[in-house]
C-alpha cells in the first residue's frame, strides 16, 4: 500500500464520491497505484494526499472546504459529479495544489480536465466477449434534442439493437446492457443531459466496440468536447447531425475492427498517462 492516501471528502457524510457511478475511473487509477481510499467528513493533517469531492453536493461550501484543504501541504484535488458546474472551483485557494475537473465546461479551461470513464460497477458485470451480432447498439433515454435526432435515424436502420428507455438506468440490467453492447460493433454516444461526456462512450470501448461521439451538447450547441479535454486528440468519429449515422456506420464498418482497435489502444494509453500524471503531481 502506498503511503499516499486519497481522502473522499464531503461536508455531507452521505454524499461520498465513492458511492457514485462516476467514481469508476478514479478508483481504477487509485487501485492500480495502491492508494488507500478513505471516506472522511474532516480532512486530517497530512503532508501529501489526493482529495476527491463531489462538486454538486458541496456547491456553496467552497470557503469551508478551503479550511479543510489547508490541512494538507501538497494536494491533488478532484471535483467530480458536477455536470451543471454548480461548484465554484475558482474559489478554491491553496498554495500547493493541482485541480482536476470532471464534466468540464468551457470556463474550466485553465484546470486539468478528465473524462468520466466507465462506471465502477462495470467490473462486476463483465460479459464473456461473444461473436459480434449487431452492427449498432443504443439503449438509453430519449430526453433531449440530440437523442431524439438519433432515435429517429436508428428506428429505420437494420441490424441495429435499439432500446429506448423511460429514464436513466431504467432499461436493461447492467449485465444485460453490457452483454448486448459486447455483441455489437458500433455504439453511437449522443450528448449527456448537460455536457457531451457520457458513460456510454467509455463503456463501449471497454466492451470492444467503436463509439461515435457527439459534436453538440444537449442544447444543440457545437462544442468540440473531446479535443477540449484531450488536446492531443481522440481517434473517434464525431457527428453534428445524427441523421448521417446510416452512411457513417457503413463507412466505419469498412474499416472495422482496425478502427475499434485504435480507440481501445488510445483508451489504454489515456488511462496510463492519467495515472502517471497524477502520481507525478502528488510527488512534485
Amino acid at each position: 500500500m502506498s503511503d499516499i492516501k486519497a481522502y473522499l471528502y464531503s461536508l455531507d457524510p452521505l454524499d461520498s464520491a465513492d458511492d457514485k457511478w462516476d467514481y469508476g475511473l478514479i478508483k481504477e487509477i487509485f487501485d492500480k497505484n495502491n492508494i488507500e481510499q478513505i471516506t472522511v467528513s474532516k480532512i486530517p493533517v497530512d503532508d501529501r494526499a489526493f482529495v476527491v469531492i463531489p462538486g454538486s453536493g458541496n456547491a456553496g461550501m467552497e470557503e469551508k472546504i478551503n479550511t479543510q484543504l489547508s490541512n494538507i501541504n501538497r494536494l491533488v484535488l478532484f471535483i467530480t459529479g458536477d455536470e451543471s458546474a454548480r461548484f465554484n472551483v475558482d474559489l478554491i485557494s491553496h498554495p500547493n495544489i493541482e485541480i482536476w475537473i470532471h464534466y468540464p465546461h468551457k470556463r474550466h479551461k485553465k484546470y486539468n480536465k478528465f473524462f468520466v470513464g466507465a462506471p465502477k460497477h462495470i467490473e462486476d458485470n463483465l460479459p464473456e466477449y461473444p461473436v459480434k451480432e449487431y452492427d449498432i447498439f443504443f439503449s438509453g433515454q430519449i430526453n433531449h434534442t440530440r437523442r431524439r435526432e438519433l432515435s429517429q435515424a436508428l428506428s429505420k436502420m437494420p441490424q441495429a439493437m435499439f432500446n429506448p428507455t423511460a429514464g436513466f438506468s431504467l432499461g436493461f440490467t447492467p449485465r444485460e446492457y453490457y452483454d448486448y453492447m459486447s455483441k455489437s460493433r458500433i455504439v453511437p454516444c449522443p450528448a449527456g443531459n448537460v455536457v457531451i461526456d457520457t458513460f456510454r462512450f467509455f463503456e463501449a470501448i471497454e466492451m470492444l466496440c467503436l463509439p461515435i461521439g457527439d459534436l453538440k451538447n444537449s442544447q444543440n450547441i457545437n462544442f468540440d468536447f473531446f479535443n477540449f479535454v484531450e488536446p492531443a486528440g481522440v481517434p473517434v468519429k464525431v457527428l453534428s447531425d445524427w441523421n448521417l449515422i446510416p452512411d457513417t456506420v457503413s463507412d466505419l464498418l469498412m474499416e472495422y475492427p482496425e478502427n475499434m482497435h485504435t480507440i481501445v489502444a488510445w483508451w489504454i494509453k489515456y488511462k496510463r498517462d492519467f495515472s502517471l500524471k497524477i502520481m507525478e503531481q502528488i510527488n512534485e
